[in-house]
């Protein structure tokens, strides 16, 4: 975990450090978290690096809600956990829309996920990791006299689950083989502080 936060420390300081972007780009970097929810909540931070393009970086303590077949009862069912995930992101952003207080972009990408699973802690005692790739879509509304945005996305993807010793991955109401793979998203609501462009 500490040289996750050592990269994401460099990646922010070399962002903050770039002269290229255009006045396209709303702002140059942002720092927030995505709000608690149901879904995931945690630090988030977005660095832009080229016209129209940004990375995107997120810390989460997430609920995912899925489904699998249950390997004890071979029937399909509803399954449970949380993990604590570190999510990075590339993404595309364009303006759409322009108010006198505040711009509109849409903004579409994809990234990765890394973490750890809670599944034991809720359902058996198997804890492990998880890895995963996603895709983001959404959109994100930038004040123009505060130095603040709101964004709300989407992020379908696929995840996988597994046990360190090779048990079988337990989350509530189900039961699985190691390494368990399943549809992973989340719905993300994320409030941050802007840094301007000179």
């Amino acid at each position: 975990m500490k040289k996750l936060y050592l990269i994401l420390t460099a990646i922010f300081l070399l962002c903050l450090s770039c002269n290229n972007v255009t006045a396209q780009v709303p702002y140059k970097a942002s720092v927030g978290g995505v709000l608690p929810s149901l879904f995931a909540g945690g630090p988030s931070s977005k660095f832009f690096f080229k016209e129209h393009i940004a990375f995107q970086a997120d810390i989460l303590l997430k609920t995912v809600l899925t489904a699998g077949r249950d390997a004890d009862i071979n029937k399909p069912i509803f399954a449970v956990y949380i993990d604590l995930e570190a999510n990075l992101n590339i993404v595309y952003q364009n303006k759409f829309k322009e108010k006198e207080y505040s711009e509109y972009f849409w903004l579409i990408g994809g990234g990765v996920s890394y973490g750890y699973d809670f599944a034991g802690f809720v359902g058996g005692g198997k804890r492990g990791g998880k890895i995963g790739v996603n895709t983001i879509f959404g959109i994100e509304i930038v004040n123009k006299a505060t130095p603040v945005s709101f964004q709300i996305d989407f992020r379908p993807g696929y995840g996988m689950l597994f046990t360190f010793n090779n048990s079988w991955v337990d989350a509530t109401f189900l039961s699985h083989k190691s390494p368990w793979s399943h549809f992973d998203w989340m719905i993300g609501f994320t409030l941050r502080y802007t840094f301007k462009k000179k």
